[in-house]
């Protein structure tokens, strides 16, 4: 991604026919929008986003957090987990003109509802609803839609994670092909859609 969520206020996209939202306390969900209801950003504690995401569905609120699978090595040991794509925000979902949302600021976990002057900053429309629609089965971003051969991605799940490596091909059943330069040499290696995410 080319922009972080507290910058997001400043930039335009077009207002989709349809509101998809929604999520669970493992950062997704679908759903349909209720007239007048916008997403916001709230910024979190490090490491607070599924503590986050829980405290606001407490409350009545729909949030959702992007996440990528990534791997993480600790001794001789490796394990692949969900991994905010934005770290330390989450998106929350209200009617600010109906909804008490000043609440949100004493959410545990939360630092604060990110706004523009004392009024909270919306998320231009279709930015959510577009990240909600690349979620794949395994609840991680699935960038491959916007991506194209020749592409530079990094690898962020398996044992090739955190290199780096140019897009060869996008299989229609969701896999890709990645050419990655290994010790000189050239390689190419296939994995999952999900299992990549483009280079800024």
């Amino acid at each position: 991604m080319s922009y972080a969520p507290a910058d997001l206020a400043s930039r335009t996209f077009p207002r989709p026919n349809s509101m998809r939202a929604g999520c669970t306390s493992s950062f997704i969900g679908t759903g349909r929008a209720p007239f007048g209801e916008r997403w916001y950003v709230v910024h979190t504690h490090p490491h607070c986003e599924t503590r986050v995401i829980g405290e606001l569905e407490r409350q009545d609120y729909t949030a959702f957090c992007p996440c990528t699978l990534k791997t993480v090595r600790h001794a001789r040991r490796s394990a692949t987990k969900l991994a905010p794509v934005f770290p330390n925000y989450v998106f929350v979902r209200f009617n600010v003109d109906e909804q008490p949302w000043r609440c949100i600021n004493g959410t545990r976990g939360a630092v604060r509802l990110i706004t523009n002057r004392e009024t909270p900053a919306p998320v231009p429309f279709g930015v959510v609803e577009r990240l909600q629609s690349m979620v794949g089965e395994t609840g991680a971003m699935n960038w491959v839609p916007k991506l194209k051969p020749g592409d530079q991605v990094r690898i962020e799940d398996g044992p090739f994670a955190a290199l780096i490596g140019t897009l060869e091909r996008l299989d229609p059943s969701g896999r890709v092909r990645v050419l990655l330069d290994l010790l000189g040499r050239e390689v190419s290696v296939t994995l999952s859609g999900e299992a990549i995410s483009p280079v800024a």
